[in-house]
């Protein structure tokens, strides 16, 4: 009786992971002024959470999705202060553009960086 249940269990378990490895996309991307690479790991119409190299994680939450674009957003409040950070994925041409909006009001907001990343889908 125990190993049928083990056996079911470790069937359920493995049902799970792949029903839900389709809903994921990990992408290794480097930054193409500095070098600097991040894994973005894409929870279709869930979240983005970028991993930066020193091992931190941000969520950025899904703003639009298709089969060859994904853009997500993340918002930062400090002291009346705001910065939206926006990641627009292009899945066909292997790229991502991370911008980096600031301003006192999130309905002005005004372009302050933006990096642009060679991506691997693996």
């Amino acid at each position: 009786m125990l190993i049928r249940t083990i056996v079911l269990l470790f069937i359920i378990l493995l049902e799970i992971k792949i029903l839900f490895s389709d809903n994921i996309i990990q992408l290794h991307c480097k930054n193409t002024m500095d070098g600097s690479k991040h894994i973005f790991e894409i929870y279709k119409n869930y979240k983005v959470v970028n991993i930066l190299p020193n091992g931190y994680q941000f969520d950025y939450s899904i703003d639009y999705e298709n089969k060859s674009e994904v853009k997500a957003y993340f918002i930062q409040k400090k002291n009346n202060f705001i910065k939206k950070f926006v990641l627009t994925f292009n899945i066909n041409k292997n790229l991502m553009y991370d911008e980096m909006y600031e301003g006192t009001s999130i309905q002005n907001l005004y372009l302050k960086d933006k990096k642009i990343f060679t991506c691997n889908n693996d």
